[in-house]
């Protein structure tokens, strides 16, 4: 009763806001006192970020410190950079650079977590009830996927921006009002997901089809809303792309960012909507707008085929199938939820059941409540099930159902919390809770010695896979590379992780790092260090590096690759130790003259 009312509704927003800020409170030691950060995108992008303002063009993406001397190009979008660099610019009027980065690195995660509850809440509120929009706050606040994954202090990548794009979308489609506004405004939103980052378009499409689906079955509103929202769609996304690319590049197609293939599809959409909407009078009937639904759809389809055929698999279809293989089957965020189980029981655990719980509680909801809100939960049900179905392929597809997660729970947790079990009303309160705990917080589930027994797992040390991902974790500090400033900038090879720390943190120039436009960073980054001495002498003749890097005595692989040794400190006669003074990072200097008659002899 107390959080069904507007009062109660907004102390579950605050509650959510202090619960986030709390458990982010733990990062701030190490973003302020070594600038540490989530993962390798945040730490490039504050590269790029830092670069922009020191002088570098607003179409020039590349990071020229990142596989010189082309330099590495990234498919990331200056829309992102620009804020970033505003707060980067106002921290630096009180404060010294690197506490401008720290500061803009800890404000901006804060700011779009805060946007992201004020939307969830209001819609929330506005079509299921203050009550499922208190539900709905709290796990916003506690599920790991939004405090540690999308919005954790130092957040500064684009997928975030992308979720509360998704979720500005969502929420166009089951708010009530003007159909035109609200499909126009998801258009908009759309087109900026696409312009930052094409991880989200699948969920676009899905959105554009439940719309026509509405119109077919003859919704209030629905045939303005798909109108509305393939003409912003359509028109919007033309302009972000001449804003963000070089005019030198309009005519040169990408698969992996907003250009030439992906324009194609948002002006068939818009033609599509278009069309639909001068039909709405001649073609009334349910039946018949179904079928010329599927005609224009296919018919689309089948224009668009051609030209989407070196798109069609993916951005990493282009790539050599060595480092093909490589991403798909070592890289955690590109295995399917099946491999991933395999691998890491917990990690895929702590991904898939609250996805699978959330769509059970969902779907009972939908089929079980009476007409009224069903609609939309249904709605709902269709994008947590894409973000369900997306883990099967890749585990980072889970980005594509963690827009309404929350208010998916939020609805499905208040009805079955407010309906009659009749006979079984006894056993609600246990259930719900449980249902809530092991959605809310998968991970201590996953950790518990409970888990273990029921996989046998109790007394198994981790595989040697879980072992590897967290190589170099010791030394990727500012702290641990700062002996590094005191030598001349050089180009140094490390481990495939450690480049995007070394640019960060270092005036230094790297040859590995896990992008896809750059493969080759890819095997220097591993083979180099997992393989033999010839394979590293191979990559340093290849690179021209000057400095060998690895984290002392961790393992690359094998326990006798060429890495594990140079961490155990047995380097070859060739690698010639340099006492940094700093961490547990050992740099060796090439020596060429002993390196060329080993790859010679080759």
């Amino acid at each position: 009763m107390f959080f069904g009312r507007r009062a109660g509704y907004l102390v579950a927003f605050g509650i959510s806001l202090l619960l986030y800020l709390k458990l982010q409170s733990q990062r701030l030691g190490g973003l302020f006192a070594d600038l540490k950060l989530p993962d390798n995108d945040d730490e490039m992008r504050l590269v790029s970020v830092r670069d922009f303002l020191d002088g570098q063009g607003w179409y020039d993406t590349v990071q020229h410190r990142a596989m010189p001397p082309e330099g590495l190009s990234l498919h990331w979008s200056r829309l992102i950079d620009l804020p970033l660099a505003g707060l980067k610019q106002f921290f630096s009027l009180f404060a010294t650079d690197d506490m401008a980065l720290a500061l803009t690195a800890a404000t901006w995660p804060v700011l779009l977590f805060i946007l992201y509850l004020a939307i969830i809440g209001r819609v929330t509120s506005k079509v299921f009830g203050y009550a499922a929009a208190s539900f709905t706050l709290i796990a916003a606040a506690v599920t790991p996927a939004f405090g540690n994954s999308l919005f954790p202090l130092g957040r500064v990548d684009h997928h975030n921006v992308q979720v509360i794009c998704i979720l500005v979308v969502i929420s166009s489609i089951i708010l009530p009002g003007s159909g035109v506004r609200r499909g126009v405004l998801a258009g908009l939103a759309a087109a900026l997901s696409l312009a930052v980052g094409l991880e989200m378009i699948v969920v676009l499409a899905v959105a554009g089809v439940v719309m026509t689906v509405q119109h077919v079955l003859d919704h209030s509103g629905s045939t303005d809303r798909l109108m509305g929202y393939g003409i912003a769609l359509g028109g919007a996304a033309p302009l972000l792309f001449l804003l963000q690319t070089d005019p030198s590049a309009w005519a040169v197609s990408r698969c992996d960012q907003l250009s030439r293939p992906i324009l194609m599809i948002t002006s068939a959409a818009m033609a599509f909507a278009v069309i639909t909407y001068l039909s709405r009078d001649s073609v009334q009937s349910k039946t018949g707008r179904l079928v010329l639904v599927a005609v224009m759809g296919a018919g689309t389809l089948v224009a668009l085929w051609p030209f989407l055929s070196a798109c069609r698999e993916g951005p990493f279809s282009m790539l050599p199938p060595a480092v093909r293989e490589l991403i798909l089957n070592n890289i955690t965020e590109s295995l399917s939820a099946t491999k991933l189980f395999l691998r890491d029981p917990k990690i895929a655990t702590t991904l898939v059941l609250p996805q699978a719980l959330v769509a059970l509680l969902l779907g009972w909801h939908v089929f079980r409540s009476p007409s009224g809100h069903r609609s939309f939960a249904a709605v709902l049900l269709v994008f947590v099930l894409m973000g369900l179905a997306g883990l099967f392929y890749q585990a980072r597809a889970v980005i594509w159902g963690l827009a309404v997660m929350p208010m998916a729970f939020g609805v499905a947790m208040f009805w079955a919390a407010t309906s009659d079990w009749k006979v079984l009303r006894w056993s609600k309160p246990p259930v719900l809770m449980i249902v809530a705990f092991l959605t809310l917080y998968p991970q201590f589930f996953a950790q518990s010695p409970v888990f273990d027994s029921m996989l046998g797992l109790t007394g198994q040390s981790p595989s040697e896979e879980r072992k590897l991902s967290h190589v170099d974790q010791d030394c990727s500090g500012r702290t641990a590379l700062a002996g590094l400033n005191t030598l001349d900038p050089a180009g140094i090879l490390a481990p495939l992780n450690m480049g995007p720390k070394i640019l960060l943190y270092t005036r230094h120039s790297i040859f590995a790092a896990p992008y896809h436009r750059a493969p080759e960073g890819y095997l220097n980054g591993t083979q180099a260090f997992m393989g033999s001495e010839l394979d590293l002498a191979q990559r340093l003749r290849a690179t021209r590096a000057d400095y060998v890097l690895v984290c002392d005595g961790q393992a690359y692989g094998d326990t006798d690759s060429i890495g594990s040794r140079l961490a155990q400190g047995n380097p070859p006669s060739w690698l010639d130790p340099i006492d940094t003074g700093s961490g547990p990072i050992r740099l060796l200097r090439v020596d060429r003259s002993g390196l060329e008659p080993l790859v010679n002899g080759s």
